[in-house]
């Protein structure tokens, strides 16, 4: 962890199904799986391109300002996330922690990807 803190080993999660970046989920008239790695290797948002949303996961939280999400396991890594997520030009941003982003969220988002 980026902090040097030590966090115990958590169990496997059941996985009912794996996915992979850029596919297309059948819901939300065409999920598209975007892979999100930094916070965890395996870490990914989903973009519903035709309504404008996008759930970042723990990548983006808004806790009083738009920001980088905290806990990465790779920094660089999710900083560069943070910027491809952020060029998606999103209407509605739903986080990992904090309020969503429903006023300005592509600019608020691009704002402190430049911050990043």
């Amino acid at each position: 962890w980026e902090h040097g803190l030590t966090v115990p080993e958590a169990p496997p999660t059941r996985v009912d199904r794996e996915v992979t970046g850029g596919e297309v989920l059948p819901f939300g008239d065409g999920a598209r799986v975007v892979h999100a790695p930094g916070h965890t290797a395996g870490s990914i948002a989903i973009h519903l391109p035709l309504h404008g949303v996008l759930f970042t996961g723990d990548a983006v939280a808004s806790v009083e300002r738009v920001m980088l999400g905290v806990f990465n396991v790779d920094r660089a890594e999710a900083a560069a996330t943070f910027r491809r997520l952020a060029a998606l030009a999103p209407r509605t941003v739903c986080v990992g922690h904090g309020d969503p982003l429903t006023e300005n969220a592509a600019a608020e988002m691009e704002a402190a990807a430049n911050a990043v």
